[in-house]
């Protein structure tokens, strides 16, 4: 699938919300990525990871998109799959809540 990126803002430092163009919205947590490795350090400068933004016609999401070599970049359909799969874990634990409750 080509999902393509409508929006994204950050919610609060590391956390982005990402919204598809189908509307599917999800929070990002960048807090693992941050710390481990050199490539994303500049995103530990919390006014640099402000400057987040939408890359042309919602291909990539990231920071410095207009500087080649230089640019922090996200693919969509694996941000997709990591929002989604989010959803899915949210609700699977509130289902095993309700069912403990329940019983």
């Amino acid at each position: 699938m080509n999902y393509r990126i409508r929006n994204v803002e950050v919610v609060r430092y590391p956390v982005l919300r990402v919204t598809f163009d189908d509307g599917i919205s999800g929070e990002y947590d960048l807090s693992e990525l941050i710390a481990k490795g050199p490539v994303f350090a500049p995103l530990k400068d919390k006014a640099y990871f402000n400057t987040v933004s939408v890359g042309e016609d919602g291909h990539t999401f990231g920071w410095n998109l207009d500087d080649l070599g230089h640019e922090i970049d996200f693919c969509p359909d694996a941000t997709r799959i990591r929002i989604e799969t989010q959803k899915i874990e949210e609700l699977a634990e509130r289902y095993r809540l309700s069912r403990s409750a329940a019983e």
